[in-house]
């Protein structure tokens, strides 16, 4: 039996009569593909100007040192990056990117494909439109060296390999189809954590409806179950060598209450960001949905309930109880609500369709052009310099720009010349230095907040003598900051130079200040402290 048979409005291609027909000239799958290749155009011309994020510069940074697993999540999310740049021999932004852009309109298909099966093509049509331009799953996890990307493509190949059999068909080669779910859903737990959050989803699906009680009695899913679990062990084993340091790190991030059993302000910022990454009226749909699926939906409305009602409820408990959490982590539940979205618009169609149109119509301009006006903005100050002599606050920073004047001013050369190294104050601030200088110079990481960098153990460091501190200032701040890196280097480092600044610039638009320090390493002994004539690794 073929479950779309079995459904309302289900395996039809082509609009309702009365409801969008009159205002699209293609059919659902024609549209649908225009959409995902649109969009793809899109993401490859952003990936290919904005300079790279904190989070993406430290990626593709840390990932230089070849590892089973990393500090901040599993492997998979930064070992596609490091494929690319070892394989083009360059860590250029849009070759780093690329294969996050693809899994991107990759996973488009993959849940216009599951949408299909299970509600038709007209609301899988509309599925992957609000997909499309939903802000985080464009920029973010369809753009970005992060591992959302990964995460979500590897999760919904899963969900479309299991669904048949889930909602109670009888397809063929069910075995494999369990099987190749099953290495889907290990790769999915070798991108990032929240991937244990959908084995759960799962597992509920299998003990809570009929078909997966029925399923629970063939080998498939105990095999898959199986396969899934090897995905597990690149972070176990790596955590058990680092004192299980990564799983420590993620548990505490969404448990620090600061003194306060409640936080209701946190959630509400949590609220409100899930609305802005989603697009505020399809996240209002989609909460609706879920909400009402949960209650009084069908059997195939649960499915999709159990899939996304649980990261996205437990993400929003930990906000209530916690004082700083993400509205990031909740997206891979999102992302098996945009179904309930497709078929809610099938419906809204039947008796609004001009409006329904219009709204598609704003959110894919909208959202468009606010990620090209990031990318002018970032790469030229255009918005802000006729204002402004120099970046103020609350515009670009050094988080957002390249740190491209170390090149244009030389000092990678001097540091080369120098056989030295370089110095950041914390794992961001090398993330961005380390990314400009390239892999030709090592990178120290003082002590505080180093994240991966104190794993990475960088040999050259033992044979290096001649330190680079380099940290960004603000505009006006520069006498405090000079004053708390110094504080920083503590009893580490000992000044051995002249400090200098080199301004940060986009298209002659001034945007911080580098501060640079030259400096030796210091050693203990019972005689003093002594500046170190060698360099040595990290203390």
């Amino acid at each position: 039996m073929q479950i779309d048979e079995t459904l309302q409005g289900a395996g039809a291609a082509t609009w309702p009569a009365s409801g969008a027909a009159r205002l699209f000239p293609l059919s659902p799958v024609s549209l649908m593909a225009l959409f995902v290749l649109g969009f793809l155009i899109l993401r490859v011309a952003l990936a290919s100007v904005i300079p790279l994020s904190i989070d993406e510069a430290y990626a593709v940074v840390v990932s230089r040192s070849h590892s089973l697993s990393y500090f901040d999540h599993p492997p998979i999310g930064f070992a596609l990056a490091r494929l690319m740049a070892d394989m083009s021999g360059s860590e250029y932004r849009l070759l780093v990117r690329l294969p996050y852009v693809l899994l991107g309109s990759a996973s488009a298909l993959l849940l216009f494909a599951l949408t299909r099966y299970v509600y038709g093509a007209v609301a899988a049509f509309w599925a992957v439109a609000w997909f499309s331009v939903a802000p985080f799953f464009l920029i973010s996890a369809g753009h970005f060296v992060v591992p959302d990307g990964p995460l979500d493509f590897f999760l919904l190949a899963a969900a479309c390999l299991a669904a048949p059999m889930l909602l109670g068909a009888e397809p063929r080669f069910a075995f494999l189809r369990w099987c190749a779910a099953g290495v889907a859903l290990g790769l999915a737990l070798m991108s990032k954590y929240q991937a244990g959050l959908f084995c759960i989803s799962a597992l509920l699906v299998l003990l809570l409806t009929k078909p997966g009680r029925d399923q629970l009695r063939t080998p498939g899913p105990w095999v898959a179950a199986a396969i899934a679990a090897l995905g597990l062990l690149p972070v176990i084993l790596w955590n058990m060598e680092h004192g299980w340091i990564s799983l420590a790190f993620q548990s505490g991030r969404g448990t620090a209450n600061e003194g306060h059993l409640l936080h209701p302000g946190n959630l509400a910022v949590i609220l409100l960001g899930q609305a802005l990454y989603l697009w505020p009226p399809i996240w209002l749909v989609a909460m609706a949905c879920l909400w009402q699926g949960a209650w009084r939906g069908a059997a195939t409305d649960r499915f999709f309930v159990l899939l996304s009602a649980l990261p996205v409820f437990f993400f929003d408990l930990i906000a209530l109880f916690s004082a700083h959490s993400l509205p990031h982590w909740s997206m891979s539940g999102f992302l098996f609500a945009f179904p309930f979205v497709g078929q809610w618009c099938c419906s809204f169609s039947m008796r609004r369709p001009t409006l329904l149109v219009v709204s598609i119509v704003v959110a894919a301009t909208v959202v468009p052009l606010l990620a090209i006006g990031f990318a002018v903005q970032a790469t030229t100050g255009a918005l802000t310099r006729p204002f402004f002599a120099t970046a103020p606050k609350f515009d670009i920073n050094w988080q957002i720009v390249d740190w491209s004047a170390l090149t244009t001013s030389k000092v990678a050369d001097e540091i080369r010349r120098a056989n030295g190294y370089a110095v950041a104050s914390n794992w961001m601030q090398a993330a961005k230095l380390a990314y400009e200088l390239g892999p030709n110079i090592p990178i120290e990481v003082l002590p505080g907040d180093p994240r991966h960098f104190q794993f990475m153990d960088d040999k050259r460091l033992a044979h290096r003598s001649q330190g680079f501190f380099i940290a960004a200032e603000n505009f006006g701040e520069e006498a405090m900051r000079e004053k708390d890196y110094r504080d920083d280097l503590g009893g580490l480092f000992a000044v051995n130079g002249d400090i200098r600044r080199i301004p940060q610039q986009v298209a002659g638009f001034p945007v911080f200040d580098m501060l640079i320090l030259p400096v030796k390493r210091v050693v203990q002994s019972q005689a003093g402290v002594q500046p170190a004539t060698q360099g040595g690794s990290q203390p």
